[in-house]
């Protein structure tokens, strides 16, 4: 036996008196890294064995606490990487999972730090501070308000933790890049769309209005069938007019601009009976002002979930409901078409929209989920945080 298992080897007792401390001395036993059966064969050398049986009991009860601690540490720490949004919540999570498992006062990830030490332990008077390195990239830190060693056993599950805790810190800030990127991107493209929209009407939608003009005069001065003609070439031309009008405002939303993220979804869902003979119920609660990039996301997101309706499903009842709930934007689109299946148009390498979609509603750290069943219609919902 290692000299550090004596003390609490010594401690344990099948008195129901001491039960609490050897549940305790069982407890440190296992993250000292001794194995239960040596431990059960140093007291059968030296108790009765009906003494040995009752700790023995005790002893599985407090290795079983100890392994199911460490691994509620590890699914929660996958959790946590799992779920989070973004670098600083991560650590957040992390954080907090690594205060349960050991029950600090408090942990500190700090990350990126040079840290030159492999490993650092520092008792102070009442102090104890635990530190372990991210591979000279970071360090944790786990602080006690008193004399607390740490055992071998809790230094193993420290340094895997350190070494998740260090892909996770990747993983996000990669993730944190490739949104950043998105996000640009995306500005980029609306900035093109304004300017499109704006060549479109200076250009393009004021030469035709001025034709639409001319061949309007040209039909009153002729007669017969170039009469005819000209009243079906201005009738061609007042449609491209109309065309170009609801493209400008797909570009470049007006309404958007000058009444808001409500004003614009009811116009959308009203313009999808344009295109598709389809009875639109709107639900769309009146709204505040919100951050005009949030307001554009969402424009989008409605636009595009309108379009899907239109165009691919086929559908005779479209529901739409944008609310403000709990400090998040809800839009729900909601269509009895023809339905797909969800799992395999995300994977689909010409599915733009829904993954152009998935990719504008994480960008902000929402969260979008696609229900959906051949000939059984499709349901999109979409939840946007405010702040």
């Amino acid at each position: 036996m290692k000299a550090s298992w004596r003390k609490p080897l010594q401690l344990l007792s099948a008195d129901p008196a001491l039960q609490e401390q050897t549940e305790y001395n069982s407890r440190r036993l296992a993250k000292l890294g001794a194995a239960a059966h040596d431990v059960v064969d140093w007291l059968r050398k030296r108790l009765p064995e009906e003494d040995v049986r009752t700790i023995e009991l005790i002893l599985t009860r407090s290795y079983v606490e100890v392994r199911e601690a460490e691994i509620a540490l590890f699914e929660e720490l996958f959790r946590a990487e799992l779920e989070s949004h973004g670098l600083a919540e991560t650590l957040r999570r992390f954080e907090g999972a690594l205060r349960t498992y050991a029950r600090a006062d408090s942990v500190t990830i700090s990350y990126p730090q040079a840290v030159s030490s492999a490993k650092a332990r520092c008792i102070t008077g009442n102090t104890t501070v635990w530190s372990v390195p991210l591979d000279y990239d970071g360090i944790i830190e786990l602080r006690f308000h008193k004399p607390y060693p740490w055992l071998p056993r809790e230094e193993e599950v420290l340094a895997i933790a350190a070494k998740r805790c260090l892909a996770a810190g990747d993983k996000a800030r990669r993730e944190e890049q490739a949104r950043r990127l998105a996000g640009t991107l995306t500005e980029v493209a609306e900035r093109e769309r304004r300017r499109i929209s704006q060549e479109l009407h200076d250009e393009a939608g004021q030469s035709l209005l001025v034709i639409r003009l001319n061949l309007e005069m040209l039909e009153q001065a002729l007669e017969g069938p170039a009469r005819n003609q000209a009243r079906d070439a201005r009738l061609m031309t007042e449609h491209v007019v109309n065309e170009i009008r609801r493209i400008l405002s797909a570009l470049s939303p007006e309404v958007l601009t000058k009444l808001g993220l409500a004003p614009a979804v009811r116009q959308l869902s009203s313009r999808l009976r344009w295109v598709q003979p389809a009875q639109v119920q709107m639900d769309v609660s009146d709204l505040p002002r919100l951050p005009e990039k949030l307001e554009l996301v969402v424009y989008r997101l409605a636009q595009e979930c309108l379009n899907n309706a239109a165009r691919h499903a086929d559908a005779k009842n479209v529901i739409v409901s944008l609310k403000l709930v709990d400090g998040c934007i809800r839009l729900k689109v909601t269509d009895d078409g023809r339905g797909f299946e969800p799992a395999g148009a995300m994977a689909k390498p010409e599915s733009f929209g829904l993954a152009g979609m998935r990719d504008r509603v994480a960008l902000l750290g929402g969260q979008m989920e696609v229900s959906s069943r051949l000939g059984r219609g499709t349901a999109i919902a979409i939840e946007l945080p405010t702040n």
